[in-house]
């Protein structure tokens, strides 16, 4: 079977190798270089339970286990991407936010291979004195793995030609149709024959409406991060306070995001940001304002209404997928998406628990 998918981000390159290992001959269109948006520009934290909704957390937790059988299967021979444990730690300040660790630890409770616990604000500085004094508690999380994600993109689209599958660098310029199926899809280097399209074209969906006739609700959130290099020790834990986190990573790098703004597809770093991440983190950690910035990245993450993803097949087309709309979440659940994608493609049915409301708005 020849599939096409448009668009080489982390859905669509994770749907290459799970077809071109299931033995279909897939080809993926990019325009853009591998890792040019959103999959190669946010922290890499696999967590599926912190910051999903709860319908989407079956599905978020399979994804978190088939990560781990990728990693395993991908490893050898692909670029390194540093698959590993990571121990995360919500601070809170007032009564509203310890109201807001209530409600995290009873999400967590019961979950296997997961495990949260109450923190004074001695026992919370005792791991980081450098934190602010004015932490009331804390939450640790312990379960969550964490990995760099420009790392594992590569890694990905490397195991996925490894595989068999192709990859055009090429704009896609239209679609030609046969009844309710897509036959070619042709692109400024050529036309390509197809027996199944898949869409993964993250929020770039105009494309899809006028060669489709397909509406599909997502939009382009954009969010905005730093890279920074503490001057003293690295830090060992991952702290959380609303929206601003600071991720350890490595030795001395510290990740800072994150923001959430409705900028249309602006996907410049703004002083704006830059002023709000550092703001938001020296609340946490007061000498964040010293540490040295490596670099400031901005991308558009496809977020749906609902911030459930969009997997399945098209309404209306017999051979048209798609795979959008993975929000904050996506690096964690491309695992799950690229397996349902090949499961659906080859077989018309999967046993991943997707969502029940997958895919509700497109019209």
């Amino acid at each position: 079977m020849r599939v096409v998918i448009i668009g080489a981000g982390i859905f669509g390159c994770c749907a290459a190798y799970a077809l071109a290992r299931a033995g279909a001959h897939a080809l993926l269109i990019e325009r853009d270089p591998i890792g040019a948006h959103a999959s190669s520009r946010n922290p890499g934290n696999l967590n599926p339970v912190l910051g999903s909704v709860p319908a989407l957390v079956p599905f978020a937790l399979e994804s978190f286990r088939l990560h781990q059988e990728l990693a395993a299967a991908i490893g050898p021979g692909t670029p390194p991407y540093a698959l590993e444990p990571v121990k995360r730690v919500l601070v809170a300040f007032d009564d509203e936010d310890e109201a807001e660790l209530d409600s995290v630890a009873r999400a967590f409770a019961g979950l296997p291979s997961f495990a949260t616990s109450r923190l004074s604000a001695a026992s919370v500085r005792a791991i980081e004195p450098r934190l602010t004094p004015g932490i009331r508690c804390a939450l640790l999380i312990e379960g969550n793995y964490s990995f760099d994600s420009a790392a594992f993109h590569l890694a990905i689209s490397a195991a996925a030609r490894d595989a068999g599958a192709d990859l055009v660098h090429a704009s896609a310029t239209g679609i030609a149709t046969r009844g309710e199926a897509v036959t070619h899809v042709d692109t400024v280097a050529g036309r390509h024959r197809c027996d199944a399209l898949v869409l993964a074209t993250g929020p770039w969906v105009a494309e899809t409406r006028e060669w489709l006739g397909l509406h599909l609700p997502v939009a382009p959130v954009k969010g905005e991060m730093l890279r920074l290099r503490l001057r003293g020790r690295a830090l060992s834990h991952d702290f959380t306070h609303g929206l601003i986190s600071l991720y350890r990573r490595g030795e001395e790098e510290v990740w800072l995001g994150v923001t959430r703004e409705e900028a249309g597809f602006d996907e410049s770093p703004s002083e704006a940001g830059r002023r709000a991440l550092l703001d938001g983190a020296a609340r946490i950690l007061p000498e964040i304002r010293d540490a040295d910035v490596i670099e400031h990245l901005a991308a558009l993450r496809p977020l749906t209404r609902s911030a459930l993803p969009i997997v399945g097949r098209a309404p209306g087309w017999n051979n048209v997928y798609v795979a959008n709309g993975g929000g904050i979440k996506g690096m964690l659940l491309s695992a799950g998406v690229g397996v349902a994608i090949r499961d659906l493609i080859l077989s018309g049915t999967t046993t991943l628990p997707l969502p029940a409301d997958v895919g509700q708005g497109v019209g």
